[in-house]
């Protein structure tokens, strides 16, 4: 059976908790630039507005096994649980390994540089203070998330709501203005079968890369309160928010601007808003940007914190970092660890270096994990699940397929990459069996 591990953490959050977390990680800068990406693969706006339902429906998928996952083992450390039950100690320690030095801390540093260059931009300061404001923004929220899980959640849930009324209210002016024309939203196929089915696979990459996130909100079920109810019908509920989102502002962006144009312009959020509101546009996508970008950073420092805490329980050589803060019912330690990597990361790289060999970790973990709902319902057929994932097994083994073939896609794309991060995740082994036989 499950050796689930008993927690002090205090249990602070709620469902609309639940719900902030995984949207405001979900919802980042993805959806400000990837449009341009994905008009570029395939110029074609109804299957460009498919592609968002699919991977929305794909997550949908996703969030349905994960929601099976939480109910069945509800404690702290999301995926780092879900492996270490049903895969085992080592596996789960390579997820954790490779997410401390490599996934998470590395997320944390791109994303604040992103918050960082464009709050530069925002306030007219040089290029010479992004990374000071990057590291100090990094080592200001951990230390805000180390004093209360409740200070933390209210700043998340703050900007979140921020976040979402911005971009409720920029659907509602893009699809009301007379400066876009319902003509945008089709254009006749020109491509064989063959070759819209390929552009299609291909658009669904940067797509799914997009809709990361929405299942952030499981490395806090040890602090959320009956967590085993509330979290399947979070998750389910998030995505479904972060999918209507995501499908109408793409609608917005083609209702205004014919496809054409919209894959030669990067940031088209910025262009939509120059449309609508004139020449307070720029400063009006940057500070959207800081405040979606800023909510990312946050929710992601307050889960990251959670893999270091669950493995450190697991493994002698992270031990230190089990210690909860008897103050603040947080773990401290796994925070400003967390804090210190990101931080050196930021100091050694740029955006694009930080990001350049976690692609295909995240999805080979993605498909793994979402195995585990097989795994477990042969594994432990007799323990208790609140939460069923509907329409098993066809929802876990599509999402897993589609994972898998993300990695594929992933390795040719980017080989030397890949291996780095493969060959970073793989050194865990050695450190995972000189820790367990030493016992240090």
């Amino acid at each position: 059976m499950p050796s689930f591990k008993q927690s002090t953490l205090r249990k602070e959050l709620g469902f609309w908790d639940s719900i902030a977390i995984s949207v405001g990680i979900a919802i980042g800068v993805g959806i400000f630039r990837v449009p341009s990406e994905i008009a570029a693969i395939m110029p074609y706006p109804q299957l460009i507005i498919t592609a968002w339902l699919v991977g929305g429906l794909l997550c949908l998928f996703g969030a349905l096994c994960y929601a099976e996952l939480s109910s069945t083992f509800p404690e702290t450390g999301g995926d780092y649980v879900y492996i270490r039950e049903n895969y085992g100690l080592l596996p789960a320690f390579l997820y954790g390994w490779a997410s401390i030095f490599i996934i998470r801390t590395g997320i944390i540093a791109a994303v604040a540089f992103v918050f960082s260059e464009y709050l530069c931009s925002l306030t007219c300061l040089c290029k010479g203070f992004i990374k000071p404001v990057a590291i100090s923004t990094i080592v200001s929220l951990s230390l805000i998330n180390g004093i209360g899980v409740r200070i933390g959640k209210n700043l998340l849930n703050l900007s979140v709501m921020t976040k979402v009324i911005a971009l409720v209210v920029l659907i509602i002016c893009a699809l009301s203005s007379s400066k876009g024309s319902t003509e945008n939203l089709h254009v006749g196929l020109d491509k064989s079968a063959f070759e819209i089915v390929n552009m299609f696979a291909l658009a669904l990459v940067p797509v799914l890369w997009t809709y990361g996130g929405w299942h952030e909100s499981t490395f806090m079920t040890g602090e959320t309160k009956d967590a085993q109810k509330v979290l399947p019908i979070a998750l389910i509920t998030a995505t479904l928010i972060i999918t209507g989102i995501y499908v109408l502002l793409n609608v917005s962006y083609l209702y205004l601007i014919p496809v054409q144009s919209v894959k030669e312009l990067p940031l088209i959020a910025g262009e939509v808003m120059k449309l609508i509101f004139g020449k307070w546009a720029k400063k009006g996508i940057e500070f959207l940007i800081v405040i979606s970008s800023f909510g990312t950073l946050n929710a992601t420092i307050m889960t990251s914190s959670r893999i270091t805490y669950a493995m450190s329980k697991d493994n002698p050589f992270f031990k230190y970092l089990s210690r909860i803060s008897t103050r603040f019912g947080t773990p401290f330690r796994a925070l400003v660890l967390n804090a210190v990597l990101a931080s050196i990361l930021v100091a050694w790289g740029t955006f694009n270096k930080l990001l350049f060999f976690t692609g295909l970790l995240v999805w080979l973990f993605f498909g793994v994990i979402v195995s585990a709902v097989i795994v477990s319902r042969i594994k432990y057929p007799e323990l208790k699940r609140p939460f069923k994932a509907w329409g098993y097994p066809f929802t876990p083994v599509v999402f897993a397929c589609v994972c898998f073939w993300m990695c594929v896609d992933i390795f040719f794309r980017y080989k030397l990459q890949s291996i780095c991060g493969l060959g970073i995740m793989i050194s865990g082994i050695v450190v995972y069996k000189i820790s367990m036989s030493l016992k240090i």
